[in-house]
C-alpha cells in the first residue's frame, strides 16, 4: 500500500472523530508528523473538498458526506436488486451486470455470472469507460441532455480496440440509437471476444443513473438473439423501477 495514500487515510480518520478539537500543530503531534508535512496533506485534502477548515480547526468535507450517500445508495441498490439478477441469469444462462454512475464512468455494482465458459473479466468497483461499452451508452441515453453532453464534450474517447468509436458523430448516433430503440449493442469495442446488450435504468426516487446488460462472445449475439435478449432486460428494467 502507498504509504502517502495509507497517511492520508489516518489522518481522515483521526480527524472524522476529532472534528473541530484539533490545529494544524496539534495534529502533528498526535499522528507523529512535522507540521511542514501534515500541513502538505491537510492542504490537499482540502483542495478535494475531503476536508473542511474552520478557523483554526478541521472538519471532514462535503466531498466525504456525498460519496457516502452514493455508497449508501448503491448499497441499497444492490441489496434489493441481486435477487432479480440471479433470477434472470439462472433461467437464461447469461450473465448480467449492474453498474450505476460515478465521475463519468461505469461503476460495477452486481454481476452474476452463467455457467458459460466465456467468463468476464471486470470485478465488482471496477470502472469502465462510457464511451466504449452498450452500459455506458445506456446510462448516456437517459442523462439529462446537458449532463449528457458536458460529459461527451470532456471525456476522452480512448481507443480499447480496433472496433472503438472513436467519432464523437458515432457516438451520439449510438446514444440516439438507444432512446429510440431502449437498448445498446456493443461488439468488442473493450475487449476482443466480448459482446455486451444493454437498457438504461434511470431510477428517478433515489437519483440514480445506471444500466443493466448480457455479456458473452459476439457469436452468440445475432440480431434474434438480442432483439430477445433486449426485451428480456427492459422487462427486467421495469420491475426493477416498480420496486423503487
Amino acid at each position: 500500500m502507498s504509504n502517502s495514500v495509507k497517511k492520508a487515510f489516518e489522518i481522515i480518520k483521526f480527524i472524522s472523530n476529532n472534528q473541530g478539537k484539533l490545529s494544524l500543530s496539534e495534529l502533528g503531534r498526535q499522528l507523529n508528523m512535522n507540521k511542514t508535512t501534515m500541513f502538505r496533506y491537510l492542504e490537499t485534502l482540502e483542495d478535494l473538498n475531503i476536508l473542511e477548515r474552520r478557523g483554526s480547526n478541521w472538519y471532514l468535507g462535503i466531498e466525504l458526506f456525498s460519496l457516502g450517500h452514493k455508497v449508501d445508495a448503491n448499497s441499497r441498490i444492490v441489496e434489493r436488486i441481486h435477487p432479480q439478477l440471479v433470477e434472470i441469469s439462472k433461467r437464461l444462462n447469461e450473465t448480467v451486470n449492474l453498474v450505476g454512475m460515478y465521475d463519468n464512468s461505469a461503476l460495477y455494482l452486481d454481476k452474476v455470472e452463467s455457467n458459460r465458459a466465456l467468463q468476464i473479466r471486470s470485478q465488482l468497483g471496477d470502472r469502465l469507460p462510457l464511451h466504449c461499452t452498450s452500459l455506458g451508452k445506456a446510462i448516456f441515453s437517459c442523462l439529462p441532455l446537458d449532463e449528457a453532453d458536458n460529459i461527451l464534450n470532456i471525456i476522452e474517447l480512448k481507443p480499447y480496440t480496433y472496433h472503438t468509436v472513436t467519432s464523437i458523430v458515432e457516438l451520439k448516433k449510438q446514444i440516439e440509437f438507444v432512446k429510440i430503440n431502449g437498448y445498446s449493442l456493443e461488439t468488442e469495442e473493450l475487449e476482443p471476444g466480448l459482446s455486451c446488450i444493454a437498457v438504461p435504468l434511470h431510477i428517478e426516487s433515489i437519483d440514480f443513473y445506471g444500466g443493466l446488460s448480457f455479456s458473452g462472445s459476439p457469436d452468440r449475439f445475432i440480431e434474434e438473439k438480442v432483439k430477445e435478449l433486449s426485451v428480456e432486460l427492459k422487462a427486467l428494467a421495469s420491475k426493477i423501477l416498480a420496486m423503487f
